[in-house]
């Protein structure tokens, strides 16, 4: 091969990886910009997740994270300051939830909430996840005593973060306590069946739809092999419109 021949190769190999190298960038841009329209997916986890790489975990197409962050009146997930501080490095959109306890006043199990917390209006707004656990699984409440507790709880953190919180349920308790007593609260509802739920139990939209407990990401080590995998109800412009 003469010299002329093998810089003629040389160059047109330079060019050709150039020619790459713009393409993959070009294309890697776009599918980190976020469009409009596009499908808005989020995550919830807790301390069952681990430790958490949240710059990996945030680069996998997902657009909001909620974090476990208080259980009653005194429980803290030991993993809630370390999540909810190194999320806030990261793009995503963020917020915490507490897992309601019929045990005690809605009032202290706020004050836990507040006191672990911070308030911003960068952030997405508190969730009460309301569910049945241990003896209540066979033997819930009635309404009008759960009523009590959850209206007490609600109160205290629309008061203190200026914001209506997220309600999380399922249908079969949204049935049980929700039912039209709640309308003006965005509703995160649970339903794994795979099919996008059109409407509440009452006819009303939903705003968060969790439609899995099994999705597998990278970015976590804890003993949970899966994560909860959750879509809003519209577009990424009606997401940051309603929330920010």
């Amino acid at each position: 091969m003469t010299k002329r021949k093998a810089l003629s190769l040389v160059v047109g190999i330079g060019v050709l990886i150039i020619i790459i190298l713009i393409i993959y960038g070009v294309t890697n841009t776009l599918n980190h910009t976020k469009r409009a329209d596009h499908l808005v997916k989020g995550v919830d986890l807790s301390a069952y997740q681990g430790e958490i790489d949240w710059e990996l975990l945030a680069a996998q197409n997902i657009d909001f994270a909620f974090i476990k962050a208080t259980e009653g009146d005194d429980f803290v997930d030991s993993k809630f300051k370390t999540n909810w501080e190194e999320s806030q490095k990261t793009q995503l959109k963020v917020g915490a939830y507490h897992f309601l306890n019929y045990d005690t006043t809605g009032k202290v199990q706020a004050r836990n909430f507040i006191e672990n917390v911070p308030a911003s209006n960068k952030n997405l707004p508190p969730v009460i996840d309301l569910e049945l656990y241990g003896i209540y699984e066979d033997n819930a409440l009635p309404k009008e005593q759960v009523k009590v507790i959850l209206d007490e709880l609600i109160k205290e953190l629309e008061d203190h973060y200026e914001v209506k919180p997220i309600l999380y349920t399922t249908q079969r308790i949204f049935k049980m306590y929700i039912g039209t007593d709640y309308k003006d609260y965005p509703i995160w509802i649970v339903d794994l069946d795979n099919s996008w739920p059109e409407t509440l139990p009452n006819g009303e939209k939903f705003t968060f739809w969790q439609y899995s407990h099994r999705g597998m990401m990278d970015g976590y080590d804890g003993d949970e092999t899966f994560i909860d995998m959750n879509l809003y109800n519209g577009t990424y412009a009606e997401f940051i419109k309603e929330f920010f």
